[in-house]
């Protein structure tokens, strides 16, 4: 099994920062929108070898 994370490219790593942003602007707490910032900047792929 391979598992590669890489950074998505400029326009997610922007949408990534303002779900980071969030908490400063709401009261969401931060450790609720740090594994969606997580997910959304970057790019995780599994693959299975047969």
């Amino acid at each position: 099994m391979t598992i590669d994370i890489s950074l998505r490219e400029l326009p997610f790593l922007v949408i990534g920062a303002g779900a980071t942003a969030l908490p400063a602007w709401t009261e969401v707490p931060p450790a609720a929108v740090l594994p969606l910032a997580v997910l959304i900047a970057v790019q995780i792929r599994v693959r299975r070898r047969a």
